[in-house]
Parts: structure tokens; C-alpha cells; sequence
């Protein structure tokens, strides 16, 4: 009785890895063939607000595809802008004069068209802003000035034209508007700015 029900399992077990060995295994190569990494964007960034200055925009991103082409896909953004701002009547200062980083946090979607060579995307992000504001502190006599990290929300909108080396590398050349949509700290008067960028994209695998 006991050899019946051993061989019963026995045979249980190997119908079930005869099945199991059968599956189609997970093609990992196909999976990251849908995921793209720029890996670094070099630009320049302008700024309507008449506190900052353009600067230097670094892009880093990840990219996941539905497909290769003509279709939506969703893109990461971390970019870094430097500028130099301009403040007038800070507290209890006339002017305040310095250099400021900006930390860009971005996700959203867009939509690639195009041929095997030449093709172009638009993509919408939202996201915030991540930056340190400038405080005059007056102590007696001696005014000193601190730092305090702030953030704020923004958008962007981006036009992208890329050239395809092959199925999966590209060169892109970036144009965006950065918007952002609450008057204080550098952006009293304007929220607005414009940009561009060149790098290089390509696949995971």
C-alpha cells in the first residue's frame, strides 16, 4: 500500500516538472530592450524669473517603452540646473548675490512617432523642485547668510527629436519649458523657462 501511494507522487511529481519544464521561460533580454537609460544629458536652461540666471542643465532618466516606436511610454526624470540669483531686499539687506543648484524630480508620460531613423516624442511631466533659499539673519552689527531647503511644485513640457544608430540607440536633441506655478522665493514675478538639451539614449539590453 505504502509503494502504491509512493509511486502515485512519484508520478504526481513528475507530471508536474514535465509541465513546469514546458513554460516559456521569461525573456529578460525582451523586458530590458523596453527600458531606456540616457545616460546623461547636457544642456542649457534659461529663466524668465528676473532673480535667476540661465545655467547648465545635467538630465539623467529612465525610459520603459511599450513598444519601440509609435506608442506612449513613461519616463523618470533627475536633472540638476545651476544659476545664479539676484535678491533684492531680503530682510534686512539691500542686494544678495550668490549661486543656487535646483534639483528637478520628474514623472509623467509622452507618445514617440517616427521611422527607423528619424523620430519625435512630446512628453508632459509633473513633479518638484528640490532648492535652498537664501535667509539674512542680522546679529548686532553683522548680518550672516543661512540657507533653507525648500521645495516646490512644477511641470514640463518636452519636444524631442532623436536619430536611431540602430533598434536601440539614438541620439536626442531636447526642447522644454519648465513651469513654476507659485509666485514666492526666486519666482515672484515669472515662473517660467526654457531649455535644451543633447545625449545619448539606449536600451538596457
Amino acid at each position: 500500500m505504502h509503494c502504491l501511494k509512493f509511486s502515485f507522487l512519484f508520478l504526481l511529481m513528475s507530471t508536474g516538472l514535465c509541465i513546469h519544464g514546458q513554460e516559456k521561460p521569461v525573456d529578460e533580454k525582451a523586458f530590458g530592450r523596453q527600458i531606456f537609460l540616457p545616460s546623461i544629458e547636457m544642456g542649457y536652461a534659461g529663466s524668465s524669473a528676473s532673480a535667476l540666471s540661465g545655467g547648465l542643465i545635467t538630465k539623467t532618466s529612465i525610459e520603459f517603452r511599450l513598444r519601440n516606436n509609435n506608442d506612449i511610454f513613461a519616463r523618470i526624470n533627475y536633472d540638476i540646473i545651476n544659476s545664479e540669483y539676484t535678491l533684492e531686499n531680503v530682510n534686512t539687506t539691500n542686494i544678495i548675490k550668490g549661486k543656487a543648484s535646483f534639483n528637478d524630480l520628474l514623472a509623467g508620460i509622452g507618445y514617440r512617432f517616427g521611422d527607423e531613423k528619424f523620430r519625435c516624442f512630446l512628453m508632459v511631466q509633473p513633479g518638484v523642485r528640490l532648492y535652498n533659499y537664501p535667509i539674512a539673519l542680522q546679529q548686532g552689527n553683522e548680518i550672516t547668510i543661512d540657507q533653507s531647503g525648500n521645495n516646490i511644485f512644477m511641470t514640463r513640457a518636452t519636444v524631442g527629436l532623436e536619430y536611431y544608430f540602430d533598434a536601440k540607440t539614438a541620439i536626442s536633441f531636447d526642447v522644454f519649458q519648465n513651469q513654476i506655478w507659485e509666485a514666492r522665493d526666486f519666482w515672484n514675478d515669472r515662473g517660467d523657462s526654457y531649455g535644451l538639451s543633447i545625449g545619448v539614449i539606449t536600451s538596457l539590453f
